[in-house]
């Protein structure tokens, strides 16, 4: 490809605001970072922990393409900008960047460009279970999975979060594609103390959610959670969705730089972003192939975005970072070489990250800075010595904790099989680089996740596990005890499953169907999907009228008998103390069905 005639030299205007001080101390960074080997055609040139106004002038030029023009675009926050060129760079060309700044020295990368790979197929939901759902009269469409206490439970506790998915069948004789038995359609769900649903927003196929959880946006207590189809390679090509307490959705984010956001990981991030996985599909040259051959690989990438404007203000690739020689998955036994699967990221401070990778069956804290690896934790490569019992294998969830700990959920599977999964806390020690382990639980000896899964600290001590594709969630005491087990119907999983405070109500009325069962009595029953605090349900003779009966709620629907009324009735929900909540609209009774 020639070098276009009469090239512009790409200055990227001076922003109005000089010299204002970023939202937050963050190190001085720049993406890609240097030496990435497959950055998308049509990346920005990302450049944060700097206020826009001091940034003077970006030039990017492409071996063949030559000078880019573009645009600099500020990041909310006055912490840095993107410049966004006006057309994309070439694939397999290198780029070499100048980002000139005022009062202090230039910042300078060179990296070269992705060939691209074929995305795989996405996995389709064309059947379900019926008798592994539920059903409800008074929400006849509403299809979620039942959910069984086992042990343990009580109303009063915090709710659980999940997201059902279909488990993955793992085929190794066919590039370890993966196929599905769908119990029913996907979406975000939460469930009380008891396992009774709270929450069900199904998604219409073949989109699944991941990823459910309470965060902060804006001030304000919101749900999050990532949405999408999945590839038969079991990545994702989504979203990332932020609702608020009455489930309305105030913020949608998306991958930038070309890419679909993957669904291992969508979290909100300080200072308004918000940091996730993307997958993308790669042609390279892989050592011991023959000279001039291109191999796929899946390379495994954490962006992070700002979610006002959509801008990418931070991306770091696996490939050039983790060495390919670290995987335990080998180009054989996939149809695109995904030898890094990284499936959780956390934000850590002084400008560093804490990112898990499944198929290296390790941990790395990553500098924000350079995007160099400080140190690795388990694995081919580890920088600790691990100590008895501290080795994990395929895991996920992984988070730092107080005190040098790292909590995750530790998978043991196969192949080969190591061990039953389990919730796993190590402790490290930085200066004799050790770990060693500080809480370890098991559901059973035969519970093992194939893949999925999370351990989360609770307040008290104790610790939520959710068993992943197998299906099973359980909280144990700090000693270790079994105090709450429940699971989803065989088949079906949850990618984590989590458990908050929460308060939802909803702005939509209850959902209210009278049944005629005899000439002198009706059935009332009510609902209302995702609203909590609702103690008892009350039923009146019409808006304004004395109650003719009540009832405590019995979970997502709750039935009332009743004397056959003169017209119409109402049901108004009440908290603890009586007071009312909402009340429905007028339902008149029907025949019931023969």
């Amino acid at each position: 490809m020639s070098r276009p005639a009469g090239r512009a030299l790409a200055v990227a205007a001076v922003l109005a605001v000089l010299g204002a001080a970023p939202a937050a101390a963050a190190p001085l960074a720049i993406s890609p970072a240097p030496g990435t080997p497959d950055a998308s055609p049509a990346t920005q040139i990302s450049v944060l922990g700097i206020a826009p106004g001091r940034i003077a002038a970006v030039r990017a030029a492409g071996a063949r393409t030559g000078v880019h023009a573009g645009r600099l675009r500020p990041y909310s926050g006055a912490r840095g900008a993107s410049f966004v060129p006006a057309r994309p760079f070439a694939v397999g060309e290198r780029v070499a960047v100048v980002v000139r700044l005022r009062g202090r020295r230039a910042l300078r990368t060179r990296f070269t460009v992705a060939r691209p790979g074929a995305t795989p197929p996405v996995l389709t939901i064309t059947a379900t279970q019926p008798d592994k759902l539920e059903h409800f009269v008074t929400a006849p469409g509403l299809r979620a999975p039942l959910v069984t206490l086992l042990r343990g439970g009580s109303a009063a506790a915090d709710p659980i979060f999940l997201t059902p998915l279909p488990s993955p069948i793992i085929h190794p004789e066919s590039d370890n594609t993966v196929t599905i038995e769908p119990v029913g359609p996907g979406g975000p769900m939460i469930v009380d103390g008891l396992g009774r649903l709270v929450w069900f927003r199904q998604l219409t196929p073949p989109a699944v959610a991941a990823n459910l959880a309470v965060a902060r946006y804006r001030g304000r207590r919101v749900l999050t959670w990532w949405q999408g189809p999945v590839t038969a390679q079991a990545f994702g090509l989504g979203k990332g969705i932020i609702a608020d307490s009455a489930y309305r959705t105030v913020a949608e984010v998306q991958a930038g730089n070309g890419y679909r956001m993957d669904i291992h990981e969508f979290a909100l991030a300080p200072g308004g972003d918000a940091i996730f996985t993307v997958y993308s599909p790669v042609l390279m040259h892989l050592p011991g192939t023959p000279a001039g051959t291109r191999s796929p690989v899946l390379d495994a990438i954490v962006q992070e975005v700002d979610i006002r404007t959509g801008l990418v203000v931070w991306e770091w690739h696996a490939l050039g970072h983790i060495p390919l020689a670290d995987s335990y998955a080998t180009p054989a036994n996939s149809a695109s070489y995904d030898a890094f699967h990284i499936n959780s990221i956390q934000p850590l401070g002084r400008g560093r990250l804490l990112i898990s990778a499944r198929d290296t069956s390790a941990v790395y804290e990553v500098d924000r800075a350079t995007g160099r690896i400080l140190w690795t934790l388990g694995g081919r490569a580890s920088t600790f010595r691990m100590g008895p019992g501290a080795r994990f294998w395929l895991q996920h969830d992984v988070l730092a904790l107080p005190g040098g700990r790292i909590s995750m959920f530790d998978d043991q599977a196969g192949p080969p099989r190591k061990g039953a999964s389990r919730g796993l806390v190590l402790r490290l020690d930085h200066r004799r680089r050790t770990a060693v382990v500080e809480r370890s639980v098991t559901r059973a000896q035969d519970t093992s996740a194939q893949s999925e899964g999370s351990a989360r600290l609770l307040p008290g001590g104790g610790l939520f596990v959710g068993f992943g594709a197998a299906g099973p969630f359980s909280e144990f005491s700090r000693s270790g005890r079994l105090l709450f087990d429940a699971r989803l119907p065989e088949g079906d999983g949850s990618y984590r499953t989590l458990r908050f405070p929460w308060r939802g109500r909803p702005l939509t009325r209850p959902a209210v169907v009278v049944r005629r069962t005899d000439p002198a009595h009706v059935t009332v029953s009510v609902s209302w999907n995702g609203a909590t605090g609702v103690a008892r349900w009350q039923v009146l003779a019409g808006a304004g009228s004395a109650p003719v009966a009540s009832a405590p709620s019995a979970g997502f629907e709750t039935t009332i008998d009743v004397a056959a009324p003169a017209g119409p009735l109402v049901v108004r929900a009440l908290d603890a103390r009586g007071r009312v909540l909402a009340a429905s609209a007028p339902a008149a009774p029907r025949e019931a069905a023969g």
